[in-house]
């Protein structure tokens, strides 16, 4: 509950985009059923990371820090990533490990 709140509070101010998952155009393309590039993929949906064609779980979501733990060994299961409101409001902006940011917009 208290994730689904602090993702609503971040990702979206109105509440018809409530519903509606994050992404990337290569995320929403997959999230829509189109054809995506699986390495591009970046998504955010009902407290999962679509995170470059891996599915992650949201474990915390703090001030600015997306917290998320994904497939593969030990060392590089859990993921931190920077999380901001996008500029017109209307989305998220991650910051991924490798520094790489990714704009992410309701997907319609």
């Amino acid at each position: 509950m208290r994730l689904a709140l602090a993702l609503l509070l971040l990702a979206s101010p109105a509440a018809a985009q409530l519903a509606a998952p994050l992404g990337n155009p290569d995320g929403c393309a997959r999230i829509l059923g189109e054809e995506a590039t699986e390495e591009n993929e970046v998504a955010i949906v009902a407290g999962h990371l679509n995170l470059h064609g891996a599915i992650c779980q949201i474990t915390a979501v703090q001030t600015g820090t997306l917290m998320a733990t994904c497939p593969g060994d030990a060392d590089s299961r859990k993921q931190v990533l920077g999380i901001a409101r996008s500029a017109d409001g209307t989305g998220v902006t991650l910051t991924l490990p490798d520094g790489s940011v990714e704009d992410l917009a309701p997907c319609e």
